[in-house]
């Protein structure tokens, strides 16, 4: 690990070919329905730049692996994989932050067996309504935080993608800077 990464993790751009482990989001199908035509930034996704996670979801994390010290991390993930890239998904780096593109997806791993219950987290985060929240996806249900197809906001409606979500919470926030950057502690 570099000495940047130890020193400020929150600021960690990764160069275009570096996926590191921890960070890579491998489930596939993970937000296929979820929110295509919202993704459209003008540019498209460009794999062959710098790239970094939204530091509001790096707080999140954060906080959840600090109230659940012990819970697997299997299904965790930010960066897509290769499918992830040859669709939208907010697991691909399609923010851009100057030269620097940003993820602004992330998915937490369900393990009740060691408190990080995803029922739970996916319900804290839609009771809370956090400004920054597009959408959160958990056990085949999706809630967006706007209106959609004349469905109010923060309403659970089905989520019919390929992956049901029933490994891991999927938490995208929205592209705008003051939104997916915000170090404001979460409501959990």
């Amino acid at each position: 690990m570099s000495d940047q990464a130890k020193a400020k993790p929150k600021d960690r751009v990764y160069e275009s070919d570096e996926f590191p482990s921890e960070e890579r989001a491998s489930q596939a199908g993970d937000d296929d329905v979820a929110e295509t035509e919202v993704n459209k930034s003008g540019d498209g996704f460009e794999a062959a730049r710098p790239w970094r996670v939204a530091k509001s979801l790096l707080t999140l994390r954060d906080q959840v692996n600090a109230k659940f010290p012990n819970r697997s991390k299997a299904s965790d993930g930010t960066i897509g994989d290769a499918a992830h890239q040859s669709r939208d998904s907010d697991h691909n780096p399609w923010v851009s932050d100057g030269n620097i593109g940003v993820v602004t997806a992330m998915d937490v791993t369900h393990d009740p067996a060691h408190g990080c219950d995803g029922n739970l987290l996916a319900g804290a985060i839609h009771a809370a309504k956090d400004p920054r929240v597009k959408y959160v996806i958990f056990n085949s249900r999706i809630a967006r935080s706007y209106v959609k197809n004349g469905n109010p906001p923060w309403t659970w409606l089905p989520y019919t993608g390929q992956n049901k979500h029933d490994h891991h919470v999927h938490i995208s926030v929205k592209a705008e800077k003051a939104n997916y950057d915000s170090t404001t502690a979460w409501s959990l």
